[in-house]
């Protein structure tokens, strides 16, 4: 799971999208905005080719894999992210160690904790439902 003092998750962030997209669209993909099931792709982000892009044909707005969830609008790839909230709440990491353990910046980690902590949870709460 280590390679030279760097933690690795063994999902890769095509994985980790991969599984958010078929938990929260089992029957297929539907706009996050009108709830239409006639969508098309609609190529891929230039940035972060584990995204799929997508256009709703009902009401023409464009989305992703991640629109909607808490990790739409991450700087940072989807398995950073995970990491960085295992290593803080589940181990018990500092932020400065995990800031160390990933090869992140503080502020990464400190960005993070703070966008994706309380919306985390909030989606955990919002898919349960």
């Amino acid at each position: 799971m280590r390679g030279r003092g760097v933690l690795t998750l063994k999902l890769s962030d095509y994985e980790i999208v991969e599984l958010i997209r078929r938990h929260r669209w089992p029957d297929g993909v539907k706009c996050p905005y009108c709830g239409s099931p006639k969508v098309c792709k609609n190529g891929k982000a230039p940035r972060r080719p584990y995204l799929q892009r997508y256009i709703c044909r009902n009401c023409g707005k464009q989305f992703n894999d991640l629109t909607g969830t808490p990790l739409a609008d991450a700087r940072i790839p989807p398995s950073t992210v995970l990491a960085i909230l295992y290593l803080y709440y589940k181990l018990g990491l500092s932020q400065s160690a995990v800031a160390r353990e990933l090869g992140v910046a503080r502020t990464t980690v400190i960005r993070a904790l703070r966008k994706f902590g309380k919306n985390l949870e909030t989606w955990f709460h919002i898919l349960e439902a």
